[in-house]
């Protein structure tokens, strides 16, 4: 399968399973806090498959715009199909950009939002002190990510797997990994950093259910989320036996029931400078 494919599979699996698991319920959540400037242009940052900007233009008075930004080519095509035909397409602007490194000058749009692909610290401070710096002054910013503190149980069960495996000297980087990813606390303060005021930060969590050990590790939102992190501490000649037993363990603990777990989010308000 060639590059082309792969990267159109994942645009797939995204729009199905990770909107649906994780742009949804978070977008909802976050209603309330997003920005709404009155003729203005609204910048949405890793936008993927247009979920964010599509319904966020609905929120908007019909003399503002909002422009959506994400590298991944073929998310963006969707994104692009999603918004034709209807009012979206003539106030929706998809361009390839990464949060990270953004080419627009200071001050340019009215407000910032970023709601994926931030999972690390450092993603963190690199993404929102860009929106930070291209949101005018008085401009507001929100940011959401996903939390260190999710999906808790599998923590339990990779230490069980790494023990079980004799591989207790694994346990270490656990801990190290936890500090990279993210929390409230280190939310505000990047926030705070990043030349934001009235800076707030909420947590939320809601439950995800997945059918066994399969389903959970395969699943769209974990391998974009987490999974990376996850397989870094592990050498990669021990990766396929300690993941099978994890899979196994869920199976076997959850026997006859859908393995239930928490997805906790980090949502970040400020005001540009």
């Amino acid at each position: 399968m060639n590059d082309s494919s792969d990267n159109f599979e994942q645009a797939v699996a995204h729009k199905a399973v990770v909107e649906k698991l994780w742009s949804e319920p978070l977008f909802e959540a976050c209603r309330d806090l997003l920005p709404t400037p009155e003729g203005a242009t609204v910048l949405v940052a890793e936008a993927r498959c247009g979920y964010v900007p599509l319904q966020l233009v609905e929120m908007l008075e019909d003399d503002t715009r909002v422009i959506a930004l994400d590298s991944h080519g073929s998310m963006l095509d969707l994104a692009r199909k999603r918004a034709e035909g209807g009012d979206a397409e003539d106030r929706i602007y998809f361009v390839a950009q990464r949060v990270n490194n953004l080419s627009y000058a200071d001050d340019v749009f009215q407000a910032g939002v970023c709601m994926a692909g931030l999972q690390t610290g450092r993603q963190a401070k690199e993404g929102i002190a860009e929106l930070a710096r291209v949101t005018s002054n008085g401009g507001k910013v929100v940011v959401a990510a996903p939390l260190g503190t999710s999906f808790p149980e599998f923590y339990d069960l990779l230490d069980e797997a790494l023990r079980s495996h004799g591989m207790a000297e694994v346990l270490p980087r656990i801990e190290r990994m936890g500090r990279s990813l993210l929390s409230p606390g280190l939310l505000g303060h990047i926030a705070n950093e990043s030349e934001l005021t009235n800076v707030s930060v909420e947590k939320l969590s809601w439950k995800l259910g997945f059918d066994g050990g399969r389903d959970f590790l395969h699943s769209p939102l974990v391998r974009e989320t987490f999974f990376p992190h996850w397989l870094g501490l592990i050498r990669s000649s021990d990766r396929e036996p300690i993941l099978r037993y994890i899979s196994d363990a869920i199976d076997t603990y959850w026997h006859g029931k859908r393995f239930e777990t928490s997805i906790e989010a980090g949502v970040v308000v400020g005001t540009a400078l």
